[in-house]
């Protein structure tokens, strides 16, 4: 298993009525506190977007944004440049790094009891159209993938929903029974 660029998006739990434009001096703060791993770049507004990427925070490794995909909005890591050549380490690190951004974000002063992010609840997806789009391969790599990392988290398999849309990405919704944390993805 060797895919490359994952996605990985939390969904929110609450919040989804904060403006999106609150997160762009947010997103600003963490470039200049250097909060996230990897060279920060910078921040691109598309607020104007429906149901777009909102607001990104660019970095070289992967980009973060809180994005509205589908009407839903959650904290997206959209990882750009991978770190190994498996599948598995690079389904980790995007996690982790997604896991990060949301912890950042939920303690936030100006953000403080407004926002929560729900991770039990995820879309992983390989933003790959030629090595991965719509085919069983493609499928059964990425759950093969996402099975070997979250059911020994969660302690039983997670559930998981493939988007069967050839003309889309693969891309699974997953449910899990406990939410992700860092500890857990760290062995801790």
């Amino acid at each position: 298993m060797n895919f490359e660029k994952i996605n990985v998006k939390i969904y929110l739990e609450k919040g989804q009525d904060i403006p999106l434009s609150q997160f762009i001096n947010i997103f600003h703060r963490f470039i200049q506190q250097n909060l996230l791993e990897g060279m920060l770049v910078d921040v691109a507004e598309y607020t104007h977007v429906f149901q777009g990427p909102g607001v990104i925070l660019i970095a070289h490794e992967g980009n973060y944004s809180l994005d509205e995909m589908d009407g839903k909005r959650g904290l997206l890591y959209n990882q750009k440049r991978f770190r190994v050549d498996h599948g598995v380490e690079n389904l980790k690190i995007a996690l982790r790094r997604a896991l990060k951004a949301c912890e950042l974000l939920e303690k936030e002063p100006e953000l403080a009891g407004k926002l929560k992010f729900n991770p039990a609840r995820l879309r992983i997806w390989v933003n790959d159209r030629l090595g991965t789009i719509g085919t069983n391969r493609g499928f059964s790599e990425l759950e093969e993938g996402i099975r070997s990392v979250l059911d020994p988290l969660n302690g039983s398999p997670v559930k998981l929903i493939p988007e069967m849309d050839s003309r889309k990405l693969t891309a699974f919704e997953v449910e899990m029974d406990k939410p992700l944390s860092m500890a857990s993805l760290s062995g801790k």
